[in-house]
């Protein structure tokens, strides 16, 4: 079965705004918070002011990353799998993400996820979390040693991260990507739909309060897709970012007609936006039978 993915793209510049590294942490939380409950499976971390990779915007964008990894590895895991680092210095405010595959040690379930702890020729042991010990696997491509790796538990070998979805109908988390290069970069591992790579993303939503479309318009729906990507922007919008070109957008959307508040802070957006376009992302979604 072919795998639907929906992506979002999130400026750097809303953390290299925060006062403190607790205030930094605690939106990346929030960001992996939105992804997780509204099921994105791809967070792009991009520099929305700059394409100098040294930029100040540049090491939040780091930073931003590091964090959203952290919160979506499981917490069994994240001894092996996420070195101490200053930048997680402040994990200890964040909110857990309670995802599917954030699995306790006496949780029942056909997919675990894990870290190779030992590997030969032919066979591997990899913890996977459970209480009675790492999970032998000797069927199939082994993972090399230190991998974080998926594992069908019944058949005791490693999978494609995408197979407890595609299969079980499952969130299993998001993968996260650093984008120095603007929004050019950003598209980069996808572009536009007229492109035959497998990988293209053939849906792109920017969200702008001055979009010429908005969510509230009669009969509003979004077209069929595969891979669909939602671009945010920083303070000044997604028009002063690096290689910003609305031709490049499907859809350039206002997602908010009437608000309360003269902003509406970017890490809000996420949250707002992904909830409000998740029906119809439901409804536009391409699956396989």
């Amino acid at each position: 079965p072919h795998v639907v993915t929906v992506s979002i793209a999130i400026p750097s510049s809303i953390a290299s705004n925060k006062q403190s590294q607790q205030l930094r942490t605690l939106l990346g939380g929030q960001i992996a918070r939105a992804a997780a409950v509204c099921e994105v499976d791809e967070i792009v971390i991009f520099d929305d002011e700059s394409t100098n990779q040294n930029s100040k915007n540049a090491t939040a964008a780091t930073f931003l990353a590091r964090v959203v990894e952290y919160c979506e590895t499981p917490q069994y895991l994240r001894k092996a799998l996420c070195a101490k680092h200053p930048d997680l210095a402040s994990v200890g405010v964040l909110p857990p993400l309670d995802a599917p595959h954030h699995l306790r040690a006496t949780d029942a379930a056909a997919w675990r996820e894990g870290v190779c702890v030992s590997s030969d020729a032919r066979s591997a042991s990899v913890d996977v979390g459970l209480a009675s010990g790492p999970v032998r696997l000797d069927n199939g491509p082994l993972p090399p040693l230190g991998a974080r790796v998926t594992v069908d538990l019944a058949q005791r070998r490693a999978v494609p991260p995408s197979e407890p979805r595609v299969r079980g109908g499952s969130y299993w988390g998001y993968q996260t990507r650093v984008a120095l290069g603007g929004l050019d970069e950003v598209l980069h591992e996808g572009g536009r739909a007229e492109s035959s790579e497998s990988s293209s993303y053939d849906l792109v939503i920017a969200t702008s309060e001055k979009g010429s479309r908005s969510i509230d318009d009669p009969g509003f729906a979004l077209p069929a897709f595969r891979k669909l990507i939602v671009l945010f922007g920083g303070l000044d919008g997604l028009e002063a970012a690096p290689g910003h070109d609305a031709s490049k957008y499907h859809l350039w959307l206002n997602v908010f007609n009437s608000q309360g508040s003269r902003t509406i802070r970017t890490e809000e957006a996420v949250l707002l936006a992904m909830a409000r376009l998740h029906p119809f992302i439901v409804a536009a979604a391409l699956r396989d039978e």
